[in-house]
């Protein structure tokens, strides 16, 4: 009803103006032609009686599927071919051309901060190599990483703080069908000069059954005294027994004795001597008296000794054998061999020359487990008596 008294009043109104354009117009005459004339009146829609449909335009926008995929596709070209990058990221001497928007999108570093003249970055720990390594992951999602990059781009990942890209790395690094032993002795090694405790205990206690493998290396020999003392007190390394890990620290300080001879307290105390037997320990100090002449070592052993540290419960290793090496076996077995610094260099040798899978060769020794030749030797000796 109102819409219909609208119309008539809207009706009503037109016929109006329409009257009064009827009294204002006059005839036309040529000779006025450059005299002003009056304007035609003007009225809004609504004056006119236009009103919007009750219920509105709701009409749905449809575009083809195809289409807006294709806008996806383009965009992901411009990005992953870096078309008309639009900051300029410095590192080491090098430049790399990059879209803002990606950094911002997969960085805490670059969210809320501006650019004006470029990102420059100065931190010690990012390389160029990883911060390539960090922006191809960021636009590319078929990017490849190489074992000897993991440590640059896990570093760069840290430091710009890519949560996702940091996760991804972890679950690399805990893959151990991926992550090897003498893999994880690598990353090891990466890591030291970075100073990464996290990811060095946890390659550390990856090495394993490597430990040994390592030792005969050129890396091992270079090490700084702090990751020596580390490696050497770790409980998760393989041996066969403490006087390996003894041997081990023996051959790190004779590599440079002159210079090292003043870490030997130090790396003796990571040598748990309540774990070999008496004699044993008589035997080696006369096998290196000069080590043991040290009135500091000499305290370490005798503290280790006394009975108040013979009763505490030590830090065990993970001990393991090869039937292979004579010293591995019992002492009742005909084929047992003592272990001093020759025959351990000799181990050595077999290991190096047994490549990098000889770790593959090492069991896990139980407490009650014996070798057959070393039960059948001992049931012969019990015999005997």
């Amino acid at each position: 009803m109102n819409q219909e008294n609208e119309a008539i009043n809207a009706s009503a109104k037109a016929s109006e103006w329409m009257a009064a354009l009827d009294t204002q117009m006059e005839p036309i005459d040529d000779s006025n032609e450059d005299e002003e004339t009056t304007p035609i009146p003007a009225c809004t829609l609504r004056e006119m009686g236009y009103r919007e449909p009750r219920d509105g335009f709701n009409k749905k926008l449809y575009s083809k599927t195809d289409y807006k995929e294709y806008i996806i596709h383009q965009m992901n070209t411009v990005i992953s071919n870096q078309q008309k990058p639009d900051i300029v990221v410095y590192i080491r001497g090098q430049k790399f051309n990059c879209h803002l928007a990606v950094l911002k999108t997969c960085t805490k570093l670059a969210k809320d901060v501006r650019f004006p003249n470029g990102l420059i970055i100065a931190h010690k720990d990012v390389t160029a190599k990883g911060f390539e390594l960090a922006y191809d992951w960021m636009i590319h999602q078929d990017s490849t990483l190489k074992r000897k990059d993991i440590v640059e781009l896990y570093m760069a990942a840290e430091y710009m703080q890519m949560p996702e890209l940091l996760t991804h790395l972890w679950s690399l690094f805990h893959e151990e069908t991926l992550v090897t032993d003498v893999m994880a002795f690598q990353i090891y090694l990466e890591c030291l000069s970075y100073g990464r405790s996290k990811l060095q205990s946890l390659m550390l206690n990856r090495v394993r059954r490597f430990f040994l493998s390592a030792v005969t290396t050129e890396e091992y020999l270079r090490l700084e005294f702090e990751a020596v003392f580390e490696i050497l007190g770790h409980c998760n390394i393989c041996v066969n027994s403490e006087m390996e890990i003894y041997y081990s620290a023996v051959r790190w300080l004779h590599h440079d004795w002159l210079k090292r001879k003043e870490y030997a307290p130090g790396i003796m105390e990571v040598v748990q001597f309540q774990l070999m037997p008496s004699q044993y320990i008589t035997s080696i100090k006369e096998e290196l008296q000069e080590l043991h002449n040290i009135p500091a070592v000499q305290t370490i052993i005798n503290g280790a000794l006394s009975s108040e540290n013979m009763q505490q419960n030590p830090n065990r290793r993970h001990w393991v054998y090869d039937e292979k090496i004579p010293h591995h076996h019992n002492s009742a077995c005909p084929r047992w061999r003592c272990l001093d610094l020759t025959a351990f260099n000799t181990y050595l040798e077999q290991i190096i020359a047994a490549g990098p899978n000889y770790s593959e060769s090492l069991r896990d020794r139980s407490r009650s487990y014996i070798m057959p030749c070393c039960q059948s030797a001992l049931q012969r000796k019990i015999l005997e008596k």
